[in-house]
């Protein structure tokens, strides 16, 4: 049975953002919150139809990135077997018509004491990009296939070699074709930002600023940065549905940070600077802790009574918005 999760920036264990919430937020605490208020202006939408797309990789001898219209949205950088959770996208779709995948193979590096420095014949990477209707009952088999991928092979077959062994990095571009009721302004009337001079600075100066945020606990600043972000994923991937139970919490791991009393700072790793969406949107990337952020910061969890300290890397895609120039989270 498919597994479907709906996430902020997170999509698989190398890719989190925030982590469970805490047992003490219950659902009246959260309906008070100033992020829960952020939803609770938005108008209620009820299209006949409202598909929800999602996308669902295995791999096997590699690693991968995969982005959707020019963003991140899922990685995978870690050799151990998993549940392949299918991950819902329709934040990254701004309206109808064709979309772009960007797939990237990764070598896996050493592992056990053996080195692996390219892509080896048994590589293997297959995606499945499905939809379906959240306007019926989600019973795990309604869906329907709307493309269908395998990294390429010597025999054209799934099964057969891997057609770019000994290669450090393959990359593969495809589309395929959605139809989505809604509009989302994104990232499509921002300035292009790759190239321009001084952006380095400016991103470093914008991860700085919510850095304190976070270590300030300033939950109302918080809801002031993600608003754009936050509104356009509850409209496309919720379809502004107040009553969903997804929707309480989606709001709990936002507001994680706030609830934690362990707090630490950590300084940025050493990071690539990668640009998305037509070189309108940038983030950070972690070039030692592969599929991570470079950006990080200390958080605890309470589960069953016991507290569990850790570090998150919460990926920040920034852009310009037309008319401004000042970078602001657009997802």
């Amino acid at each position: 049975m498919r597994i479907i999760k709906n996430t902020l920036l997170t999509f698989t264990a190398a890719f989190s953002l925030w982590a469970c919430g805490q047992n003490k937020n219950n659902s009246n605490n959260m309906k008070n919150r100033p992020i829960a208020q952020l939803y609770s202006n938005a108008k209620q939408l009820n299209y006949d139809s409202m598909p929800q797309y999602f996308i669902e990789a295995h791999q096997s001898g590699c690693f991968y990135e995969i982005y959707i219209n020019g963003i991140l949205c899922a990685v995978r950088f870690i050799n151990a077997g998993a549940i392949n959770n299918a991950i819902c996208i329709n934040d990254k779709i701004l309206k109808s018509g064709p979309q772009e995948v960007i797939i990237k193979l990764f070598p896996l590096g050493i592992i056990d004491g053996k080195e692996y420095p390219t892509l080896t014949e048994r590589t293997r990477f297959t995606l499945e990009i499905f939809k379906r209707d959240k306007a019926t009952p989600w019973e795990g088999l309604d869906y329907d296939v709307v493309h269908n991928y395998f990294a390429p092979t010597t025999t054209g077959e799934e099964a057969g070699p891997f057609a770019h062994a000994n290669e450090p990095m393959y990359e593969e571009t495809f589309t395929f074709n959605a139809e989505v009721p809604y509009e989302l302004t994104g990232w499509s009337d921002s300035q292009v930002i790759e190239g321009q001079e001084g952006i380095e600075q400016e991103v470093l100066d914008f991860y700085k600023e919510y850095a304190d945020v976070i270590q300030n606990q300033d939950e109302e600043k918080l809801v002031h940065m993600v608003e754009t972000k936050e509104l356009e994923y509850f409209k496309s991937v919720f379809y502004n549905d107040k009553s969903s139970e997804k929707l309480e919490r989606h709001i709990e791991l936002l507001c994680l940070p706030f609830d934690s009393k362990f707090k630490k700072r950590f300084p940025l790793d050493p990071y690539e600077m990668i640009f998305g969406g037509d070189g309108k949107v940038v983030t950070l990337k972690n070039k030692v802790k592969l599929g991570k952020s470079a950006f990080s910061f200390g958080v605890e969890e309470i589960k069953n009574g016991k507290s569990y300290k850790y570090r998150d890397y919460p990926y920040l895609f920034l852009h310009k918005p037309k008319g401004s120039n000042k970078l602001e989270i657009i997802r």
